[in-house]
């Protein structure tokens, strides 16, 4: 017998939705933002969009896979999902790098407190474009593979 550990969460937080991509935002980005925060520290003469990009980037991937197990679903498979969330990682990369870089040429000395702002305001954005580019989820829709596409082990039951 397959047990899901989140089947009870499932119930109460539909898969999709823009608050179990912010549980799962969360995580990811306190680990983002400790990333950056150390970067800042440690490299304090460069640029903040370079670190700000670098820290995006890296944690990007792993971002897509916590997103594609947790908030969303794995009923698309990896080899559509990641080549897919690409371009969606390249234009949040360049958008959030450019715009951390304005907010920390015109409020120098709010820097931190702005990433976090800038961070939320990307947040759903990205949601937004995973939602319905890459996972292609629509309210409510049952999401199941096309028939050529395999099953996942975790989803026999249907």
């Amino acid at each position: 017998m397959t047990t899901n550990a989140f089947a009870w969460l499932d119930e109460r937080v539909p898969r999709g939705s823009l608050v179990r991509f912010s549980i799962a935002g969360g995580f990811n980005s306190v680990i983002f933002f400790l990333w950056w925060a150390f970067l800042l520290a440690a490299f304090s003469d460069a640029d903040v969009r370079i670190l700000w990009g670098l820290c995006w980037g890296t944690t990007g991937v792993f971002a897509h896979f916590v997103h594609r197990w947790f908030t969303f679903d794995d009923w698309k498979p990896v080899s559509w999902t990641l080549p897919t969330a690409v371009p969606v990682y390249i234009i949040s990369l360049v958008g959030s790098s450019t715009s951390i870089g304005w907010l920390a040429e015109t409020f120098p000395e709010d820097v931190r407190i702005l990433g976090i702002v800038n961070l939320l305001a990307w947040g759903v954005i990205v949601w937004l474009m995973m939602r319905i580019w890459v996972f292609q989820y629509a309210a409510g829709q049952e999401q199941t593979p096309a028939p050529t596409e395999h099953v996942s082990p975790a989803h026999q039951e249907e």
